[in-house]
């Protein structure tokens, strides 16, 4: 959930709202056994936040990679690993930066509700930088939301791009794509499948070329 902007509102949610997701996201059995069948090992997990996905994976037999900003979230999913009995390697990077990972590095990278807190010149910089470190034939699980959250109240800071001046995120940018939008900005990668979850989610998978 986290990786971007100044780490500090990142580490209040954190420390305010704890791990924020128990469970994993429901499609993601479907996914991990999607990612099995493709003979996916290293996997990434891209603005992991408090673990959820890095304890899931990790218990499935992925050698996993959890990526975030917060010092809070990763020492979240460092106890939670513990508590499971698994093993992940954890690392503090901003996703606006090159990460500091080698190049085709992971078979597979997921990444739930992440990369659109930015403007859309920094959403760039990071599918850039996803499609680097994935290598050829690696897949990519990847959501992003088409639609604001009716709950917040949003200001415009340009097109696509919404601050909440409400709720738990207020003041942190959020671009909402469309699926041709993304698409775009990850032209590394051929996509195989495109869902909506719910109403308001994007989520896509695809295969490195």
């Amino acid at each position: 959930m986290s990786t971007v902007g100044d780490v500090q509102p990142w580490d209040e949610i954190f420390r305010r709202e704890g791990r924020v997701y128990e469970a994993p996201a429901m499609i993601m059995p479907e996914i991990a056994e999607r990612l099995r069948r493709h003979g996916c090992r290293r996997v990434m997990d891209l603005g992991c936040g408090s673990g959820r996905h890095v304890v899931y994976l990790a218990r499935q037999g992925f050698g996993v990679t959890g990526v975030d900003n917060s010092p809070t979230a990763l020492s979240m999913t460092r106890e939670w690993a513990a508590e499971e009995g698994v093993e992940a390697c954890l690392v503090r990077a901003d996703m606006r930066a090159p990460l500091p990972l080698a190049g085709a590095a992971f078979d597979a990278l997921v990444t739930t509700q992440v990369i659109h807190h930015a403007l859309l010149a920094t959403v760039r910089r990071t599918a850039a930088e996803i499609g680097r470190v994935v290598r050829p034939g690696g897949m990519l699980f990847i959501t992003v939301p088409l639609t604001p959250d009716p709950e917040d109240v949003f200001e415009a800071i340009e097109a696509g791009t919404l601050v909440p001046v409400t709720g738990s995120e207020r003041g942190l940018p959020h671009h909402f794509f469309t699926p041709e939008e993304l698409r775009s900005i990850l032209p590394a990668f051929r996509f195989l499948e495109e869902r909506i979850l719910g109403e308001r989610i994007l989520a896509l998978l695809g295969v490195r070329s």
